[in-house]
């Protein structure tokens, strides 16, 4: 691989920290780049030792070629005939553009070194342009892109970072994929241009994350206060440009008495211009977020203890509700020892890359519909990786026994095994076969990781989650759940064996280096926890689950292409990002109802949909209002409805909506709603 870093232009200039790091991924890259893939085999050539004219990659031009007399297709770079033409004589190029491309790339450096010494810009222009036609390919793979216009002047762009393409694959886009950096320092990657590239491609493929600005009511939940953000900031901008007229006039202002008092009129003054939402898309899906006693234990630990933590659970951030908190999680899980981390997130990702640092040989076998925390976990352990088909067993169970097939035939000894998977997929609303997956893979000596953010406050009689519900809590070894969906408040953590856990206690670097959470979080979740083990518990998750039952019903029954699902999530397909976003905004816009479109990456590219997720506040009127919604949406977008020969209408009618429909079903009502206000 040396040679061809000796080869590279491009490798050649890095640092060799940079390449030490990289290892085994540069031939990865080669054998993909356009330039290195037809080197990799060649001798290096030794570089110039010239003085008077630069060298470059065993190319020095002292009036040759050191390659010319090899073939073409030899030449690292193929610049026989460009070199050779370029010897001939007189105009001579402009010093400034020799010294531009000198300084930016290496095969215009080369080149046109020789052009300077020989004064035959024109022999050099069209030797350039016969060589860029002939190699579009290797043209295009150059992260400097070298071009030349009529006039003979030189252009030099920059390459965004991408993925490495294969010769055939260059086309219109990919060349459309460069910045101009010609006005920047000759020295200097052109950083805002990238950026802006970067971020205008997702906007063009309708992938951007445009965040809604709610504020959710706890006095009125499920509702929330939406901001209009440009009547909004157009309100705090007239404010804040009255106390810097005052102060560039060195007059005293018609300001308040205080800051506070400013920023009291800033509120007042972004109310103004809110509008109040229904939300059917939030994770808190028992509303313990404004659970009286919740919002009473988190203000009397803030009166008592302040808002922060004041540190690292290993540097006087370690409170008396921290360890609690993990004793009441370790029991709803049946497990020894429980651990608390800022968001589930970082439990999974630091739990699983430090299994995998720690466990000799491991090899992780990983659900298609794995969240990305899980992902990069498992990524960042550097251990091998086996993805199986989502929820499919006998995929998981082939790459299992092949493994074991290889160990018997390598005569090693069994290697660590971990599965990872979740309960409920949050965006499909899937539900995984614990017992028997759980089954599959302790027959082969693998540990079980399993992820129940969705699942835990929500199933099972105490609300530990479906392992509970279907009677598999012994059957897993590992369990990470959220304190920040239906507990209502914030942060994560991973129940199990007790020298498991204390092992990613003093190892993983998300646990370890950062702040801990809260004393009034983690004090209001141990009483959430602690309240939706018992009977009030147990009631929410019974009305939780009739309201999912009764909008399902009701959505599938008037046709919306409701997918089909065993848990509390209710997604509804679009297929196009660009629909799906419009459909959200829409309904947000026009019907204030937020659901918030859910587009790649977190769903592949055609499988775009509306994630909802009804909650045991959610009304009767607000479910038929919400569904009279989304028809008139559907139809506005020309957007398909299907038919559910499983679908059944709900018994009950609301006067409301059938009154405009005589005595039609509810669905032909709603149809009938829809061509109405069309």
């Amino acid at each position: 691989m040396s040679g061809a870093v000796a080869k590279c232009p491009f490798l050649n200039r890095t640092s060799n920290s940079f390449l030490r790091n990289a290892g085994g991924s540069l031939k990865t890259y080669a054998e993909r780049c356009p330039v290195m893939s037809g080197v990799l085999s060649s001798p290096v050539r030794p570089m110039s030792t010239s003085s008077e004219v630069p060298s470059t990659n065993g190319h020095g031009f002292d009036g040759s070629c050191q390659d010319a007399e090899r073939s073409s297709s030899g030449c690292p770079l193929n610049c026989k005939d460009v070199c050779q033409g370029a010897m001939e004589a007189p105009p001579k190029l402009q010093d400034s553009a020799v010294e531009h491309v000198q300084k930016k790339c290496p095969f215009a450096s080369a080149i046109l070194s020789v052009a300077k010494a020989s004064h035959n810009a024109a022999k050099v222009t069209d030797a350039v342009r016969s060589a860029a036609n002939k190699f579009l390919p290797l043209q295009l793979g150059c992260p400097f892109l070298l071009s030349q216009d009529d006039s003979g002047a030189v252009e030099i762009v920059h390459a965004k970072v991408s993925r490495p393409m294969p010769a055939q694959s260059a086309s219109k886009q990919h060349q459309e994929d460069f910045y101009d950096t010609s006005d920047h320092n000759d020295e200097s990657f052109d950083y805002r241009s990238f950026f802006e590239g970067k971020v205008k491609e997702k906007k063009d493929r309708n992938v951007y994350r445009q965040f809604k600005t709610i504020n959710r009511l706890a006095a009125a939940y499920p509702a929330a206060v939406s901001y209009c953000a440009s009547e909004a900031q157009s309100a705090v901008d007239n404010v804040l440009l009255t106390v810097s007229a005052g102060v560039e006039a060195e007059e005293e202002p018609d300001l308040p008495e205080s800051v506070a008092e400013l920023l009291v009129d800033i509120v007042k003054l972004s109310n103004a211009a809110s509008r109040q939402k229904l939300v059917w898309c939030s994770n808190d899906y028992l509303g313990m977020s404004r659970h009286p006693t919740v919002k009473r234990v988190a203000q009397e630990v803030i009166s008592t203890h302040g808002v922060g933590a004041g540190g690292t659970r290993n540097i006087s951030g370690n409170g008396r509700y921290h360890e609690l908190l993990e004793r009441e999680l370790a029991s709803l899980h049946s497990k020894e020892q429980a651990l608390l981390f800022t968001s589930c997130f970082v439990a999974n990702e630091s739990s699983l890359s430090t299994l995998g640092k720690w466990l000799p040989g491991c090899i992780f076998y990983s659900d298609s519909g794995n969240h990305a925390s899980m992902i990069h976990g498992i990524r960042n352990s550097g251990c091998p990786k086996r993805v199986f088909g989502h929820n499919d067993l006998d995929h998981l169970k082939m790459l299992l026994e092949a493994d074991v097939a290889e160990e018997v035939h390598l005569g090693i000894p069994p290697r660590p095994k971990v599965v990872a998977f979740e309960s409920v997929y949050s965006m499909t609303g899937d539900v995984c076969p614990i017992g028997d997956l759980c089954d599959l893979a302790h027959s082969y000596g693998a540990l079980t990781f399993i992820d129940e953010v969705h699942a835990v406050g929500l199933y099972g009689q105490t609300g530990a989650g479906i392992a509970e519900r279907d009677n598999f809590v012994d059957k897993v070894d590992i369990v990470s759940g959220t304190l920040g969906k239906a507990f209502g408040v914030v942060g994560g953590y991973i129940a199990g064996p007790q020298s498991l856990v204390d092992a990613v206690r003093n190892e993983a670097p998300g646990f370890i280096f950062t702040t801990s959470l809260p004393p009034s979080s983690v004090a209001a979740a141990l009483v959430s926890v602690r309240l939706l083990r018992g009977k009030e518990g147990r009631d929410l998750r019974a009305s939780h689950q009739a309201s999912v039952k009764t909008m399902r019903d009701r959505l599938l029954a008037v046709g919306l292409p409701v997918m089909d699902c065993p848990s509390h999530i209710v997604p509804i397909h679009v297929g196009d990002a660009g629909l799906c976003t419009k459909v959200s905004t829409d309904l947000m816009d026009n019907h204030n109802i937020y659901i918030q479109a859910i587009n790649p990456p977190t769903v592949p590219v055609g499988q775009e949909l509306l994630r909802l997720t009804p909650g045991p506040f959610h009304t009767e009127q607000m479910l038929d209002e919400l569904t009279v919604s989304l028809l008139q949406v559907w139809h506005k977008y020309n957007l398909p409805l299907v038919a559910h020969q499983s679908a059944r209408m709900p018994e009950a009618e609301d006067a409301s909506l059938l009154h405009h429909a005589g005595n039609l079903s509810r669905a032909d009502a709603f149809a009938g709603l829809v061509c109405a206000t069309a």
